[in-house]
């Protein structure tokens, strides 16, 4: 079909909405949104069955601030739609339909913190549609990388400190505890320019491939940019 005449988009962009518009099951997905929290994040899904995150309006930083759950990426992976047009080609799922809370910004940081009280199971790609974007999995509870990859973003971090905010701006992780844990198939971040852990302590079970890797590991509060980190006072718990 040739989407190039009036007609043939306009059937085309239904078609997109139809297929994106399908519910998915969250628990299948792995995927629970935080509605508590407030925001407008939602949940969607690519023509292929590949959940689809429509990240929160950013703020004037341009952080995109989600709040879940239950965040999980399974082995078919997960889009976080960061488009500001009408339709937008991806690698994990095709072509979908824009972010309309973007409203023409797009983020340049998407920040996904999991309020819940389970870990993370990463077992596959998180894609970023659009715009690429800085992207941060915060789950004091743990993160667990099994396979897992990014694609179309520069910065990937990954940590189970609580992200504080200073105004609009991501200013720091308060790391008091969890631990990440990379097993099972490699990890090949070599496609980003930074990958980032940070956590209370990191278990490294397979082979990890960086152009730019930083582990910071202890009980922290550590700069979100820069990554430097100043000890917090002990509390009396037991070091992992």
């Amino acid at each position: 079909m040739d989407i190039r005449s009036p007609l043939n988009q306009c059937i085309a962009l239904s078609l997109a909405g139809i297929l994106f518009l399908n519910p998915i099951v969250a628990a299948a997905a792995g995927l629970a949104l935080d509605k508590a929290a407030g925001g407008n994040t939602g949940l969607g899904q690519a023509g292929n069955g590949v959940p689809v995150v429509n990240i929160a309006t950013p703020n004037g930083a341009g952080l995109s601030n989600n709040h879940f759950r239950d965040y999980n990426v399974g082995a078919n992976g997960l889009i976080l739609n960061n488009a500001t047009g009408k339709t937008q080609g991806t690698q994990l799922g095709g072509i979908i339909l824009g972010n309309p809370n973007l409203k023409g910004q797009a983020a340049q940081v998407i920040l996904n913190q999991v309020t819940g009280g389970n870990r993370s199971t990463l077992a596959g790609y998180t894609e970023v549609a659009g715009q690429s974007a800085r992207v941060i999995v915060a789950n004091p509870h743990g993160i667990t990388c099994q396979g897992c990859g990014f694609i179309n973003t520069p910065r990937a971090t990954l940590t189970t400190g609580k992200p504080i905010m200073d105004g609009q701006r991501l200013e720091r992780f308060q790391v008091d505890g969890g631990d990440i844990v990379v097993e099972g198939a490699e990890l090949n971040v070599g496609n980003l320019e930074q990958f980032d852990l940070i956590t209370r302590s990191a278990k490294l079970n397979a082979k990890l491939y960086a152009k730019n890797l930083n582990i910071v590991t202890g009980r922290n509060d550590v700069q979100a940019d820069s990554l430097q980190a100043t000890p917090r006072a002990a509390d009396g718990s037991e070091k992992p």
